[in-house]
């Protein structure tokens, strides 16, 4: 699997207000190429609200199984696994709520750290 960095933007595209800043180009096209562009900024918010924020959202490809793509956040987290592994199961339970037929798309990416 190849995750692309956000910061790799390949063409300008004019990001909704609210993501303008956050999102790169890269990873709104790639939401706009999934449909589920529309949910991008409750994805945010929600990422925010569970885990406190993110560091970084990425493109994600795994060039051996075809249309597997993925839009990872990137989160910090400075707590237990067990309180890690529930803000986890929290966020899953509450982005399908956002979006029932493809929550897959989003995922996290959790990065202990001391």
């Amino acid at each position: 699997m190849t995750t692309q960095p956000a910061e790799s933007v390949s063409a300008p595209v004019a990001l909704p207000g609210q993501l303008a800043g956050v999102i790169s180009a890269e990873v709104y096209e790639a939401a706009s190429r999934l449909g589920v562009a529309q949910h991008l900024h409750q994805v945010v918010d929600l990422t925010r609200e569970v885990y406190g924020g993110f560091s970084a959202v990425s493109v994600s490809v795994d060039p051996e199984i075809p249309d597997d793509t993925h839009i990872v956040f990137r989160v910090p987290v400075r707590c237990s696994v067990e309180a890690a592994l529930d803000m986890d199961e929290e966020w899953g339970r509450r982005i399908i709520e956002i979006i029932p037929r493809s929550p897959q798309v989003y995922l996290t990416s959790l990065d202990f750290q001391a």
